[in-house]
């Protein structure tokens, strides 16, 4: 929290609070509770790097809550949106919080609203346009500083893979940025003949291994190896990366989940038509080279994220437990027997039927005019148009999982592991995809669960030694298809995982008994505001959630009405919902017993 550079010396000064605690003596000052600021924590669940309270950047309810750390230049980056938050603008939002808890609404006091204000505005400029194609473009002039941030995101993950084909979509993922037929090569006539033959001793390779005959598997795979090694000498390795970084950009990544498939950089202003002439070449003609080295590169990711981790193997066996027979039981980065299949044959269809542009979003906020950005956009994906494919050529390449209905499942499931990693407890109530009317309210009956530090689950379990951590998720792993609300935690010494599970039923029955208070309520409104301001100050951020609600929710608009949809969640709507999802019979319990 603290130790930051002196502006005046630019020597370091241990004592020196960093931006992100300035902005939170703001936000104290001004009568408000502090956005989640948190720096990253490790998830017990997954292993990987993600905030303390586990959201995606699905709604604004989960991505506020500090998604991504904000960097330090977080606060210089407001510009016109939020211009710092005069003095006026501070006080103004003082006097509106003290209203609140006074129990008198702002409107009807007349108080001016920095996040209104702040979201009107940046509503107004905020447009976007749809290429003849299908690929839609969001615009968001932000003139504050010459960068822009570009977001692509495909509405295809690891639900939409086949049956037998999983890790699929993760794979493309990984071969995002391998060039095109320009860049990474130096002889791409050359490059593709190599290629087609490393395809070749691979599928040879596999059939022979289906015969059972190993010894001509072993030979196919060292002519694969030799190829490989041919193809080497004339790629030029992360050219793709390299011209990025070299052109200023920064962030350049690709994320792929159950649900969808992200892209992203942020880069100098004056850099956008180079990125959109690249970026186009690899989406118009994707050339997946270095397939079958980057194969090798997922498996050791898989020994890293799964067979390595903590809870790795527990969370595998937690979704197919859950979703024996739905793609949410399927692990993104695939069933290993299943991914050893996969060749370049298979991946390129798969990119075929699911990567058309109408299946694509793409995000571009910063130092730019929308009608720049509409002409490059023309100019470069413009004419793409992807040969379509016959139905029974879709119908195989695509999930056919109907995004629509409820898992719910006719009474209880458990089962328990035995690993080093335990105690550890995780239970899943099944509930509705995000389409669901009570997605809200279920977004909220999470905030109140874990929130914060004065949420329900730390203050009764965590204080009082019950629990040494506990979280909860709303939705858990995704929620494009019906999933999980999901409560997870280690329970205190002495105690074991039935006894927090009775802990966690107890909570949960008192959301379904008694009505939440008004000032429950009243911090969650907060700190929905709160946190949207803050994510409103990065372009990266503002660039995800738009092509995210814009994809998924059919509106890039409803991120600026999400404080106006909690605000109509009531006492009873918790009561209600809580009622009704969490039942004995609609759950499932998994916990991990100590070596």
């Amino acid at each position: 929290g603290t130790g930051f550079r002196d502006a005046t010396s630019h020597a370091y000064n241990p004592t020196l609070p960093c931006p992100q605690q300035l902005r939170c003596m703001n936000f104290a000052q001004a009568n408000l509770s502090a956005p989640y600021l948190s720096r990253w924590i490790t998830c017990p669940t997954t292993s990987q790097r993600r905030p303390p309270l586990g959201r995606r950047r699905i709604s604004v309810t989960r991505a506020i809550k500090g998604e991504a750390e904000l960097d330090s230049g977080t606060l210089e980056s407001k510009g016109s949106d939020l211009e710092l938050w005069s003095r006026r603008q501070m006080m103004e939002l003082g006097a509106a919080s003290a209203l609140l808890a006074q129990g008198v609404s702002p409107a009807v006091a007349a108080t001016p609203s920095p996040f209104t204000d702040a979201a009107a505005g940046m509503q107004d400029r905020c447009s976007d346009f749809l290429l003849p194609n299908g690929m839609r473009f969001i615009v968001l002039p932000r003139h504050n500083a010459p960068i822009v941030s570009c977001h692509i995101f495909a509405n295809v993950g690891a639900a939409d893979e086949p049956d037998r084909l999983t890790g699929i979509a993760h794979l493309l993922e990984h071969m995002a940025f391998k060039g095109t037929q320009t860049i990474g090569t130096r002889d791409f006539a050359q490059e593709a003949a190599i290629l087609d033959e490393c395809d070749r001793e691979f599928y040879a390779a596999r059939a022979a291994r289906d015969a059972g005959d190993h010894i001509a598997e072993a030979g196919h795979l060292s002519e694969l190896k030799a190829c490989e090694a041919r193809a080497a000498e004339l790629q030029i390795p992360n050219a793709y990366g390299s011209l990025m970084s070299q052109a200023g950009g920064v962030g350049l990544n690709a994320s792929t989940s159950h649900d969808s498939t992200q892209y992203y950089v942020s880069l100098p202003a004056n850099k956008l038509e180079l990125w959109m002439a690249v970026e186009s070449a690899r989406w118009r003609a994707p050339v997946f080279r270095e397939l079958y080295a980057e194969k090798e590169v997922i498996k050791e990711e898989r020994r890293m994220r799964v067979d390595n981790s903590r809870l790795g193997a527990f969370t595998e066996r937690f979704l197919s437990e859950a979703f024996p027979d739905a793609p949410y039981g399927r692990p993104v980065i695939g069933e290993p027997g299943e991914f050893a299949r996969l060749g370049r044959a298979e991946v390129e269809a798969f990119f075929l039927a699911n990567y058309q542009p109408p299946a694509l979003t793409c995000a571009v906020v910063g130092d730019v005019h929308p009608q720049q950005v509409r002409e490059l956009a023309h100019r470069y994906f413009g004419e793409w148009n992807p040969p379509s494919l016959s139905p029974s050529e879709l119908a195989t390449w695509r999930s056919d999982a109907a995004p629509a209905g409820d898992a719910r499942r006719d009474g209880p499931k458990s089962f328990s592991m035995t690993l080093p990693a335990g105690p550890y407890l995780q239970e899943g109530y099944y509930r509705p995809p995000f389409t669901d009317a009570d997605a809200v309210v279920m977004d909220v009956i999470s905030d109140l669960l874990s929130g914060s530090r004065s949420a329900r689950l730390y203050k009764n379990l965590v204080e009082t030694g019950k629990a040494l951590y506990v979280t909860c998720y709303d939705s858990f792993p995704q929620d494009k298809l019906p999933t999980l609300f999901v409560l997870a935690g280690v329970p205190g010494p002495g105690r074991s995982t039935q006894d927090l599970s009775r802990d966690f039923r107890r909570e949960l029955q008192a959301l379904a008994d008694e009505p939440v208070s008004r000032e429950e309520l009243l911090r969650v409104r907060k700190s929905v505001r709160a946190g949207l301001l803050a994510l409103m100050g990065s372009n990266s951020e503002m660039a995800s959630l738009l092509s995210q609600y814009q994809a998924l929710r059919g509106d890039y608009r409803l991120i600026f009405d999400e404080p106006a949809r909690v605000q109509e969640v009531t006492a009873a709507d918790v009561q209600r919902v809580a009622k009704d999802l969490f039942q004995d019979q609609n759950c499932i319990s998994g916990s991990v017993l100590k070596a």
